[in-house]
C-alpha cells in the first residue's frame, strides 16, 4: 500500500485529487494539508510514503516547503503538482531534490504513474515539463557567464526588476537612491546584453532568481 499526503490550498482541488487517488486499489490518502505550515506538523505524526505537493500555494509556498523538508529529511519523496510546465518552477523544484513533477493538466493515469514510479525509488517528470526544463537549461548555460559576473547588489536589483518594479519603487524597497538604482540597471543591461526590463526579467526567471526574492528582509541602510 502506498500512503500519500495531499497538499493543496484549495479544498475542492485537494478533495478531488484525494478522491481520485482513493479509487486506486493500492493507494491510500492518509492525510491532507492546506499549506506548508500544516504539512510540517503532519509529517512528524503520520506514516506516509509520498507527498503530493501543490507548488503554487500562498504563504510558505511549495518550493520553500520542499526545500525545508528535504533539508531535514532528504529521504522524503515529494512530487510537485503545478500549473507551470516552464519557467523556473520545474527546474528549481528538481534541483531542491523533488522526486517528480506533474502538470495540473495531467490526467489521473499520469498522476498514478508518477506516484508508482516515485514509490519505486525512481523519478518522474511529465514529458512536456521535461522538454521545457531542457530548453531552460540551454538558456541558462548561454547566460551563465553574464550572471556570474554580477555583484550581489546587481542581483538584488535584477530580482526586483523581475517583479515589475520601476526605478523609484526599487529605490524605496532597497533604501537606495534613485541614481544608484539607475546605475545598477544600466550595468545589468551592459553585462547581460539586455536592451530593456522585459529581457532582464526573462533572464532572471530563466536563472531561477525571480523566486528567491525575500520581501520580508529588513531594508538595508540607505547608501548613495
Amino acid at each position: 500500500m502506498t500512503r500519500i499526503i495531499v497538499v493543496d490550498d484549495h479544498r475542492l482541488v485537494r478533495k478531488c485529487v484525494s478522491a481520485k487517488l482513493e479509487t486506486v486499489a493500492d493507494f491510500s490518502v492518509v492525510a491532507e494539508a492546506q499549506n506548508g505550515e500544516e504539512l510540517r506538523d503532519l509529517v512528524e505524526n503520520v506514516q506516509f510514503d509520498i507527498i503530493l505537493m501543490d507548488l503554487n500555494m500562498p504563504g510558505i509556498g511549495g518550493l520553500e516547503t520542499t526545500r525545508r523538508l528535504l533539508a531535514s529529511h532528504p529521504e522524503f519523496k515529494i512530487i510537485g503538482l503545478s500549473m507551470y510546465i516552464d519557467g523556473p518552477y520545474p527546474r528549481r523544484f528538481l534541483e531542491l531534490g523533488g522526486a517528480g513533477y506533474v502538470s495540473k493538466d495531467a490526467d489521473t493515469e499520469e498522476l498514478v504513474l508518477a506516484i508508482r514510479e516515485v514509490a519505486r525509488g525512481r523519478s518522474y517528470i511529465s514529458r512536456d515539463v521535461a522538454q521545457h526544463v531542457a530548453v531552460s537549461t540551454i538558456l541558462r548555460r548561454s547566460e551563465r557567464g553574464g550572471i556570474q559576473n554580477l555583484t550581489r547588489r546587481e542581483i538584488e536589483v535584477l530580482q526586483r526588476i523581475s517583479l515589475g518594479l520601476n526605478t523609484d519603487e526599487i529605490a524605496d524597497r532597497m533604501s537606495l537612491s534613485i541614481k544608484t538604482v539607475a546605475y545598477h540597471r544600466r550595468r545589468l543591461m551592459e553585462k547581460l546584453g539586455a536592451k530593456n526590463d522585459v529581457k532582464l526579467s526573462l533572464i532572471a526567471r530563466n536563472q531561477g532568481l525571480a523566486d528567491l526574492v525575500d520581501t520580508e528582509l529588513p531594508k538595508p541602510s540607505r547608501s548613495a
